[in-house]
């Protein structure tokens, strides 16, 4: 959790929220993919709010190609040490985040971005019943949906690929999901 100034309000902000365990960066990610998740996560804003006039941010994400690693101080961006505790990464295209040393990722087809995207939406909706006061999509650091933006990581032939607006296709359709079922 961080704090930023809002207004002469404190915001309380949960960064880099998961939206399913294979979104994770490590696994000792906070997450939004079950309802125990959704409740824990709701004590908390209720005491912020009962305790503070500050409001509570969440920042969904999903970590793409850069997910299976290490908690940081046991070697940040490494594989885990444990290699049959790593989970299957996608991204826009096939990618390694760091070369030679990364897990190789695997190009999401529709399946998987029709799955992820509700993902999305699933954990928007357990933010909401949190009680959370503000949702940030998140869409940088080549995490997932950056990896689609970005034509270095995106290097996609279909419609999701190619030019700017194309590689906004994807990011855009997951916003308008998750923006029509934050209230």
């Amino acid at each position: 959790l961080g704090a930023r100034a809002m207004g002469g309000a404190g915001l309380v902000f949960a960064e880099m929220t998961c939206t399913s365990p294979d979104a994770r960066i490590t696994p000792g990610c906070p997450g939004l993919w079950n309802d125990a998740q959704r409740d824990a996560w709701g004590r908390i804003v209720d005491w912020v709010h009962a305790n503070s006039d500050a409001k509570m941010a969440v920042q969904l994400g999903h970590a793409g190609a850069k997910g299976s690693t290490r908690l940081a101080w046991e070697g940040i961006d490494r594989p885990l040490a444990d290699a049959e505790a790593n989970w299957p990464l996608i991204s826009a295209s096939p990618q390694q985040y760091l070369d030679g040393v990364s897990q190789l990722s695997r190009a999401m087809d529709r399946a998987d971005m029709d799955r992820v995207k509700a993902d999305f939406v699933a954990a928007t909706k357990r933010a909401a019943a949190a009680g959370f006061d503000w949702l940030e999509l998140h869409c940088a650091h080549g995490y997932l949906l950056s990896s689609f933006i970005s034509p270095l990581t995106n290097r996609r032939s279909d419609e999701y690929g190619g030019s700017l607006a194309n590689r906004l296709r994807y990011p855009l359709e997951v916003f308008a999901a998750v923006r029509a079922a934050w209230p």
